[in-house]
Protein backbone atom coordinates (compact mmCIF):
# COMPACT_ATOMS: atom_id res chain seq x y z
CA UNK A 1 0.00 0.00 0.00
CA UNK A 2 0.98 3.49 -0.71
CA UNK A 3 2.34 5.71 2.22
CA UNK A 4 -0.47 8.24 1.55
CA UNK A 5 -3.12 5.95 0.73
CA UNK A 6 -1.98 4.42 4.35
CA UNK A 7 -2.66 7.54 6.02
CA UNK A 8 -5.96 8.32 4.12
CA UNK A 9 -7.51 4.95 4.95
CA UNK A 10 -5.96 5.24 8.79
CA UNK A 11 -7.83 8.54 9.49
CA UNK A 12 -10.92 7.69 7.44
CA UNK A 13 -11.22 4.43 9.66
CA UNK A 14 -14.53 4.68 11.66
CA UNK A 15 -12.77 2.63 14.27
CA UNK A 16 -10.83 5.35 15.04
CA UNK A 17 -13.18 8.41 14.78
CA UNK A 18 -12.77 9.28 11.54
CA UNK A 19 -10.86 12.22 10.20
CA UNK A 20 -13.01 14.90 12.70
CA UNK A 21 -11.99 12.97 15.95
CA UNK A 22 -8.83 12.84 14.80
CA UNK A 23 -8.27 16.30 13.51
CA UNK A 24 -9.92 17.55 16.57
CA UNK A 25 -7.16 15.77 18.75
CA UNK A 26 -4.52 17.63 16.28
CA UNK A 27 -5.73 20.72 16.72
CA UNK A 28 -6.48 21.24 13.13
CA UNK A 29 -9.68 21.20 10.55
CA UNK A 30 -11.15 17.95 9.65
CA UNK A 31 -11.10 19.65 6.14
CA UNK A 32 -7.00 20.71 6.21
CA UNK A 33 -6.18 16.97 7.53
CA UNK A 34 -8.98 15.74 4.80
CA UNK A 35 -6.27 17.33 2.58
CA UNK A 36 -3.34 16.91 3.85
CA UNK A 37 -4.28 13.10 3.17
CA UNK A 38 -6.11 13.22 -0.05
CA UNK A 39 -4.09 11.27 -2.45
CA UNK A 40 -5.26 13.90 -5.27
CA UNK A 41 -4.65 17.33 -3.52
CA UNK A 42 -1.07 18.66 -4.55
CA UNK A 43 -1.65 21.89 -2.17
CA UNK A 44 -1.37 20.40 1.26
CA UNK A 45 1.14 17.45 2.52
CA UNK A 46 0.47 15.74 5.76
CA UNK A 47 4.51 16.20 7.89
CA UNK A 48 5.98 13.29 9.25
CA UNK A 49 5.42 14.47 12.75
CA UNK A 50 1.50 14.60 12.07
CA UNK A 51 1.88 11.36 10.23
CA UNK A 52 3.29 9.97 13.81
CA UNK A 53 0.96 11.75 15.94
CA UNK A 54 -2.10 9.96 14.08
CA UNK A 55 -0.30 6.63 14.33
CA UNK A 56 -0.15 7.08 18.30
CA UNK A 57 -3.79 8.47 18.29
CA UNK A 58 -5.03 5.52 16.23
CA UNK A 59 -3.05 2.64 17.09
CA UNK A 60 -3.00 2.22 13.72
CA UNK A 61 0.75 1.28 11.92
CA UNK A 62 -0.39 1.54 8.42
CA UNK A 63 1.68 4.38 7.47
CA UNK A 64 5.13 3.27 9.00
CA UNK A 65 4.27 -0.38 7.48
CA UNK A 66 3.57 1.45 4.15
CA UNK A 67 7.21 3.26 4.71
CA UNK A 68 9.42 0.82 5.52
CA UNK A 69 7.48 -1.57 2.74
CA UNK A 70 8.53 0.56 0.19
CA UNK A 71 12.40 0.90 1.32
CA UNK A 72 12.29 -3.21 1.48
CA UNK A 73 11.94 -3.40 5.29
CA UNK A 74 9.81 -4.09 7.94
CA UNK A 75 7.79 -2.63 10.58
CA UNK A 76 7.69 -4.87 13.92
CA UNK A 77 6.72 -3.26 17.00
CA UNK A 78 9.17 -3.73 19.78
CA UNK A 79 7.54 -5.04 23.06
CA UNK A 80 9.19 -5.90 26.53
CA UNK A 81 10.53 -8.71 27.56
CA UNK A 82 7.76 -12.00 26.58
CA UNK A 83 6.75 -14.67 28.84
CA UNK A 84 7.10 -18.03 27.35
CA UNK A 85 3.11 -18.09 26.74
CA UNK A 86 3.88 -14.94 24.69
CA UNK A 87 6.80 -16.71 22.57
CA UNK A 88 4.51 -19.24 22.08
CA UNK A 89 1.79 -17.28 21.03
CA UNK A 90 3.79 -15.35 18.41
CA UNK A 91 5.42 -18.54 17.35
CA UNK A 92 1.55 -19.51 16.39
CA UNK A 93 1.19 -16.24 15.09
CA UNK A 94 3.92 -16.11 12.55
CA UNK A 95 3.07 -19.85 11.19
CA UNK A 96 -0.70 -18.68 10.83
CA UNK A 97 0.13 -15.77 8.62
CA UNK A 98 2.50 -17.93 6.51
CA UNK A 99 -0.37 -19.91 5.92
CA UNK A 100 -2.76 -17.07 5.44
CA UNK A 101 0.31 -16.20 2.69
CA UNK A 102 0.16 -19.67 1.04
CA UNK A 103 -3.21 -19.41 0.95
CA UNK A 104 -3.14 -16.45 -1.13
CA UNK A 105 -0.41 -17.19 -3.53
CA UNK A 106 -2.24 -20.59 -4.22
CA UNK A 107 -5.55 -18.33 -5.47
CA UNK A 108 -3.75 -15.87 -7.09
CA UNK A 109 -1.86 -18.52 -8.68
CA UNK A 110 -4.61 -20.65 -10.03
CA UNK A 111 -4.52 -19.24 -13.45
CA UNK A 112 -0.53 -19.21 -13.86
CA UNK A 113 -0.69 -15.13 -13.47
CA UNK A 114 -0.88 -13.00 -10.80
CA UNK A 115 -3.00 -9.88 -10.95
CA UNK A 116 -3.38 -6.18 -9.86
CA UNK A 117 -6.10 -6.99 -6.91
CA UNK A 118 -4.48 -10.30 -6.36
CA UNK A 119 -0.99 -8.17 -5.65
CA UNK A 120 -3.15 -5.45 -3.42
CA UNK A 121 -4.51 -8.38 -1.61
CA UNK A 122 -1.10 -10.81 -1.50
CA UNK A 123 0.88 -7.54 -0.44
CA UNK A 124 -0.58 -6.77 3.67
CA UNK A 125 -0.85 -10.52 4.07
CA UNK A 126 3.21 -11.07 3.34
CA UNK A 127 3.63 -7.57 5.23
CA UNK A 128 1.76 -9.09 7.90
CA UNK A 129 3.77 -12.83 8.07
CA UNK A 130 6.88 -10.60 8.07
CA UNK A 131 5.81 -8.72 10.89
CA UNK A 132 4.94 -11.77 12.63
CA UNK A 133 8.25 -13.31 11.82
CA UNK A 134 10.63 -10.09 13.03
CA UNK A 135 8.45 -9.85 16.46
CA UNK A 136 9.20 -13.80 17.20
CA UNK A 137 12.96 -13.09 16.24
CA UNK A 138 13.35 -10.14 18.69
CA UNK A 139 10.90 -12.11 21.31
CA UNK A 140 13.98 -15.39 21.11
CA UNK A 141 16.74 -13.13 21.00
CA UNK A 142 15.19 -11.23 24.33
CA UNK A 143 14.43 -14.98 25.84
CA UNK A 144 18.03 -15.65 24.94
CA UNK A 145 19.82 -12.72 26.63
CA UNK A 146 17.55 -13.01 29.49
CA UNK A 147 18.72 -16.75 29.62
CA UNK A 148 22.52 -16.44 28.94
CA UNK A 149 23.31 -12.75 31.20
CA UNK A 150 26.58 -14.14 30.74
CA UNK A 151 27.14 -14.11 27.35
CA UNK A 152 26.00 -10.69 27.16
CA UNK A 153 29.22 -9.61 29.60
CA UNK A 154 31.23 -11.69 27.81
CA UNK A 155 30.30 -9.68 24.21
CA UNK A 156 30.99 -5.96 25.65
CA UNK A 157 27.17 -6.03 26.89
CA UNK A 158 25.58 -6.45 22.88
CA UNK A 159 22.14 -5.99 23.13
CA UNK A 160 19.95 -8.76 21.64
Amino acid sequence: MDVIDAAHKTVHNTQHGGSTAIAARMGMSSNVLNSKVNPNCDTHHLRLDEALTIMEFTGDHSIIQAMASRLGGVYCEVNGEATKDELIMTALSASACQGDVMTEMHKALEDGRISCNELESLMPKIQKAMSSLQSLRNHVKRKHAKDNPHLQNNQGNKKP
